[in-house]
């Protein structure tokens, strides 16, 4: 099921926190929001889930606006970080409850879930009884349930532990490789690039950059130190060789160019040697 988000503005006064003129989440993809603490990320999936509904433009979750029509978010499965549950009841009672809101309880799964999860034993005590880490597998369950046709994940594994995660990771490939459309943030690398095939780059509330996380091209980018950074430059530039120099004077590249054999041919011959070539993660920077 696809997302389409159109001209989406949310501001809090004069304070303008989000402002995303396009972006489309295609069905069956698993796509990452990347950026720094205040980027809009969260808000961006409360206007998406109509947690937050008094924002400017249209978000469509498979062709239907959500603020004409938001019985269409029986869809869509959201975790936030620091989501809430009732505390003073049972796991169940949280399972059951959130469930009914959006159709039948289906116990058998839930219990299966759980196993998985490995709260089980706990589901009969009160919530406020549980670690951070168990209310987050609490709040995982009621997401994957019903099994959401978009799922939508906001530093999911923060609080999980190392088994757990390994085990969420393997059920959200599958579920994506059944059509579900995934869209997760975090700050963790390694999270992104294991799940994702693309992902959008959120800077002071607005779109920076999109990334395709199967791009090979993008991963042959390095930066490069040599004993002579300015003759580096002139055979670049001998070459019509596309870099950039960054402030410490590391030259970027990106080594997949053919013309690259050429350059380090030149700099043999000039006695010019290579002391750094250091793989550039596309991620870098826009994590936190």
């Amino acid at each position: 099921m696809e997302v389409k988000v159109s001209h989406v503005v949310k501001r809090y006064g004069v304070l303008e926190v989000l402002n995303i003129d396009e972006l489309t989440f295609e069905a069956g993809k698993a796509y990452g929001v990347i950026g720094p603490n205040g980027a809009g990320k969260t808000t961006l999936f409360k206007c998406i889930t109509n947690i937050i509904g008094d924002y400017q433009g249209q978000v469509s979750i498979g062709g239907v606006f959500v603020k004409e029509d938001n019985s269409i978010l029986s869809n869509v499965g959201i975790v936030l970080d620091g989501i809430s549950v009732y505390k003073d009841r049972t796991g169940w009672f949280n399972i059951e409850y959130f469930s009914s809101l959006r159709g039948n309880f289906d116990a058998q799964k839930a219990e299966k879930l759980a196993i998985e999860l490995e709260i089980s034993e706990y589901l009969h005590s009160k919530v406020k009884t549980y670690s951070y880490g168990m209310v987050k597998k609490l709040i995982l369950l009621i997401a994957l349930l019903h099994d959401p046709k978009i799922l939508i994940l906001d530093e999911p594994f923060r609080g999980l532990d190392n088994e757990t995660v390994t085990w969420f990771k393997f059920y959200l490939k599958q579920m994506t490789q059944k059509g579900m459309t995934l869209i997760i943030s975090s700050h963790v690398r390694n999270d992104i690039e294991s799940l994702c095939q693309e992902a959008y780059i959120l800077k002071k509330g607005r779109l920076d950059r999109h990334i395709d996380l199967s791009d090979i091209s993008q991963k042959m980018v390095r930066d490069v130190e040599t004993t002579n950074q300015e003759a580096l430059i002139v055979i670049l530039e001998s070459f019509n060789y596309y870099y950039q120099v960054l402030e410490t004077g590391i030259i970027r590249l990106n080594i997949q160019d053919e013309r690259w054999l050429n350059v380090k041919k030149t700099l043999t011959e000039q006695h010019v040697e290579i002391t750094e070539l250091a793989k550039v993660n596309i991620l870098d920077g826009n994590l936190n």
